[in-house]
């Protein structure tokens, strides 16, 4: 799993080249007690970026991360996959691979990263 538990916690993806990288991520929130579920398709990411895949959460909410899907849709192109906790001033680098044209990488409920070739 993977916990967001401030209000600057978030997950992004770092890109490395222009192929096509669609991300899914699912999550819990807990809200003293209260459980929600939530999820989001990040629009593809089509260039060497940074971006947010998994929001924070609201004031007084954990988000637990249930699930996170990086697929490199690209025909082509191979392109360098970063996943980061940041915390809005450090950020840490959890899990990086090489994807190439349709391979993907998923983190698992179980808070395992597993690399699909």
């Amino acid at each position: 799993m993977l916990l967001l538990t401030s209000t600057s916690d978030i997950i992004r993806v770092v890109t490395g080249s222009a192929a096509d990288v669609d991300v899914h991520a699912s999550w819990v929130d807990n809200a003293s007690g209260t459980i929600t579920p939530g999820r989001t398709n990040t629009a593809p990411i089509t260039t060497a970026t940074t971006t947010t895949v998994v929001g924070s959460p609201g004031a007084s909410t954990q988000r637990n991360v249930k699930a996170l899907f990086v697929h490199n849709v690209h025909a082509t192109i191979s392109t360098t996959v970063t996943v980061q906790h940041f915390d809005g001033t450090t950020s840490e680098d959890l899990m990086g691979v090489t994807l190439l044209p349709g391979e993907n990488l998923v983190f698992t409920q179980e808070g395992n990263w597993v690399h699909h070739d």
